[in-house]
């Protein structure tokens, strides 16, 4: 009959080779700049969401949005890819652009009434 230390012992390897193999599985890799970016002025709030979503290439890459959550004055809305992928003055949020490789999105929030601007993720 095993020990009380050795049952103990063997459970803790277990389950570190459990995770090993856990972490060694073919899942997407995820960035560094996954999730939520708020970006904010005096007049103007938005958030800048940067998600892995699954592409036609069948590989996960970065997606980008940005979402308007407050209006107060004229904010305008961008996301840029070296060129505007997406500019509005309305409170819709944006549709998700592919952000994978070759594409370097960031969000912009433009305070047109305060004259500044609030510079989100460059992923």
């Amino acid at each position: 009959m095993l020990s009380r230390r050795t049952s103990l012992r063997t459970a803790v390897a277990v389950l570190a080779a459990g995770a090993a193999l856990t972490l060694t599985m073919s899942t997407p890799a995820f960035a560094a700049n996954e999730g939520d970016h708020w970006l904010n002025t005096p007049n103007c709030t938005a958030d800048q969401k940067i998600e892995l979503q699954l592409y036609s290439d069948g590989q996960y890459h970065d997606f980008q949005a940005i979402d308007p959550t407050r209006i107060n004055g004229n904010c305008e809305f961008v996301l840029l890819d070296g060129r505007v992928g997406w500019d509005s003055f309305s409170g819709a949020q944006s549709p998700w652009y592919y952000d994978g490789p070759g594409h370097v999105y960031q969000a912009y929030v433009i305070d047109h009434t305060a004259n500044q601007v609030a510079y989100g993720v460059r992923n």
